[in-house]
């Protein structure tokens, strides 16, 4: 939930600095046309530059990750824990309240919405419409003002008896014609999520009277005459708006839309106020750009490439790779340790593999989620058979929620680049293997911590100690399989088992594009 607030925050944001824009340089412009797409194009550009910021990478090197392989042999237990049941009625939380709140008022909005709705529906499925220019028309008495709903014409009787219908019918025929529906769809439907940013009911007003400017104009340019229907627009009554998804006639009055009639055409050049939008749509793509972490793990186990001389003399070193239970792990990787030379485990979990012979050779065997093992070959041998059964490892993790603060509010910059193989005439075996990475890495994991252990609360006791949390990266990023391995106290354990629980999904672990599931243990002190 925490991700639905930040993207509304992001999307508010944005729509404030574009309406601010178009507030600053538009507003006054007759060039209506183009003030509509720059509205839309606003609000669309906010939702997607929220919903799909930019990422910039931010390479990390790490030596080998540390394990916590004395849980290996319990975890895979499924120990129930007596923790996992946690005391909801303490407190209400304060993001409970706004998830409250927040829903709350998208209810009431989208039945407003619904509401609004259902009479236009009611008139236009009950009675029979007349076809006047190629508009449909529906007689009625419940509405006073004439409007377009859609692309039908819902209009009162009284209008017919009127010297001016047909400056009134060629008003709502531009909104038609011009499918100014879209648009108040759309900000219908936008006001339904942001309803509690003033500025989304700014756009819609801009929006809505940018809808009448240009019918406005369809209407002179159609030969009416100006002095006639002006007055005929004094003349309406001002009644109420009924319905957001509907153009009417007599709304947006007042002095603003004469003016705006009778205004001199403005420049073309001044369109390229225009382009004040680009700067001001590269300052938010750049603020809500976020770091993408890649961590690079050196492995002692696979280091110093080309270390063992490459002879003529090879071994066929053959065989199969499986787990503990005799799954076979597709997709491992089989690499002669200190060079770039290796295999991939098949279908049947077979490899097959040529290794120099030497008194130092030895096979380096590794699959995401299970222990790296290596695996010394026999140089008296031409060939040697190997059946591999790789073990489950237990990610480590510790994090001291006690010395977490403001410091690392910021990604760490990115170090330098790491240096490149010297070029060769060998092929280059490339391990395929990718960890589950929680949003941000272990920084985002520390500041998700950080803000829970802010919200906990158990019964008034102190929260002190230390408890290690067990959980499984199913292979969809799932957070499953929640258990307490070792605790101080009931509290740490209840305060462990609840930041497991409420994790955001991970990005699943992989190996060779095949998502994997991985056990971790987090150390958690309080």
């Amino acid at each position: 939930m925490e991700a639905l607030f930040e993207f509304l925050f992001r999307a508010s944001v944005s729509m404030a600095v574009l309406f601010t824009l178009y507030w600053l340089q538009l507003r006054n412009s007759t060039h209506f046309k183009a003030n509509r797409y720059f509205l839309l194009i606003s609000l669309m550009i906010s939702v997607i530059v929220a919903l799909i910021p930019i990422q910039y990478q931010v390479t990390v090197q790490t030596t080998a990750k540390e394990t916590f392989n004395e849980f290996s042999g319990v975890f895979n237990n499924n120990i129930s824990s007596e923790t996992s049941d946690i005391n909801s009625n303490n407190n209400i939380s304060f993001s409970s309240i706004l998830h409250l709140i927040y829903f709350t008022g998208m209810a009431i909005v989208l039945l407003r919405i619904v509401i609004q709705c259902r009479k236009p529906l009611q008139i236009i499925a009950k009675s029979t419409p007349k076809k006047i220019n190629n508009c449909l028309i529906y007689e009625n008495e419940i509405y006073n003002t004439p409007f377009s709903f859609f692309n039908r014409i819902l209009i009162n009787p009284k209008y017919f008896k009127q010297d001016e219908i047909n400056d009134i019918l060629t008003h709502e025929k531009v909104h038609i014609q011009e499918r100014h529906w879209i648009d108040l769809f759309i900000i219908e439907l936008l006001t339904v999520f942001f309803w509690f940013n003033p500025f989304i009911w700014l756009f819609e007003r801009a929006i809505k009277q940018n809808h009448e400017y240009l019918a406005d104009e369809g209407v002179l340019t159609r030969g009416h005459s100006p002095v006639r229907y002006q007055a005929l627009l004094i003349n309406q009554l001002m009644g109420t708006q009924v319905i957001g998804l509907a153009n009417h006639f007599s709304s947006a009055q007042g002095p603003t839309r004469f003016k705006m009639m009778t205004k001199e055409k403005t420049a073309k050049r001044k369109l390229f106020r225009m382009v004040w939008g680009i700067p001001v749509l590269a300052i938010l793509l750049v603020a809500f750009a976020e770091p993408e972490y890649k961590t690079t793990v050196t492995d002692p186990a696979t280091e110093n490439i080309s270390a063992i001389p490459i002879n003529k003399e090879t071994i066929k070193v053959r065989g199969s790779v499986r787990n503990e239970d005799g799954t076979v792990l597709t997709g491992a990787s089989v690499i002669i340790k200190g060079t770039t030379t290796g295999a991939v485990a098949d279908k049947k979990g077979m490899f097959e593999l040529n290794v120099p012979k030497s008194a130092k050779s030895e096979i380096v065997v590794s699959y995401v989620g299970y222990k790296t093992a290596v695996m010394k070959i026999n140089p008296q041998l031409k060939e040697q058979t190997l059946n591999l059964q790789l073990e489950k490892e237990v990610i480590g993790i510790k994090i001291n929620t006690n010395t977490l603060s403001s410091d690392r509010d910021v990604p760490p910059p990115p170090p330098p680049a790491p240096e490149e193989f010297s070029k060769s005439d060998e092929p280059v075996f490339i391990i395929v293997e990718d960890m589950p990475q929680y949003n941000q890495g272990l920084y985002g994991l520390e500041k998700y911590v950080q803000k829970q252990k802010n919200k906990l609360f158990f019964e008034g006791k102190k929260l002190e100690g230390k408890a290690t949390v067990g959980f499984t990266i199913n292979e969809k990023g799932e957070v499953t399989n929640i258990q307490i391995l070792t605790k101080s106290n009931d509290i740490t354990a209840k305060a462990a088992t609840k930041i497991a629980g409420e994790m955001e999904n991970w990005k699943p672990g992989s190996q060779r594009g095949k998502a994997v599931p991985v056990n971790f243990a987090m150390e958690l002190e309080f």
